[in-house]
């Protein structure tokens, strides 16, 4: 029987702490390269987008940071193990409007700095892809309460290419 030295433990630790921050510096790219999709939008509502720092909310949850705009829903959660894990939710019927090219290049910024040439650690098993869901009701009523000390909610500048 193996038993666990304290030094194992921290050692632990200290790769489980190292990779949590590269799964949270990940996010912050993807919701960057994300908010770059925006911009090419001409109607304002499309451009829109509200973070919920959930781990400001004084609430017991497990979710730690939420993008929300009106096609996609990507969530920095942590769980049962303590590992940091990103979710991607991507509107079926946004999907179904204006296709699969902004889809497939939401896809690609996800995978694109998660993999595993991409960090410092490895985190590609840190990345979920959920089934297509409806954004669009949960990004409404989001907007329609406003913001607060733990929401907030920005419109991307337009940008003509």
């Amino acid at each position: 029987m193996t038993v666990k030295q304290t030094e194992d433990i921290t050692i632990l630790e200290k790769n489980l702490e190292a990779r949590n921050k590269e799964v949270a510096k990940s996010f912050l790219k993807i919701t960057e390269a994300v908010r770059q999709l925006l911009q090419s939008f001409d109607m304002p509502k499309f451009r829109t987008y509200i973070i919920i720092e959930h781990s400001k909310s004084g609430k017991q949850t497990n979710l730690i940071t939420e993008f929300v705009c009106y096609f996609v829903n990507i969530t920095l959660t942590m769980n049962k193990q303590g590992y940091s894990m990103i979710y991607l939710t991507y509107d079926e019927e946004f999907l179904a409007r204006f296709g699969a090219r902004l889809y497939n290049r939401t896809i690609r910024a996800l995978f694109k700095h998660t993999m595993f040439e991409a960090t410092k650690h490895n985190i590609e098993d840190s990345v979920r892809v959920n089934n297509p869901a409806s954004i669009q009701t949960f990004f409404i009523n989001r907007l329609a309460n406003g913001s607060n000390n733990f929401i907030s909610i920005e419109v991307e500048p337009h940008q003509t290419n």
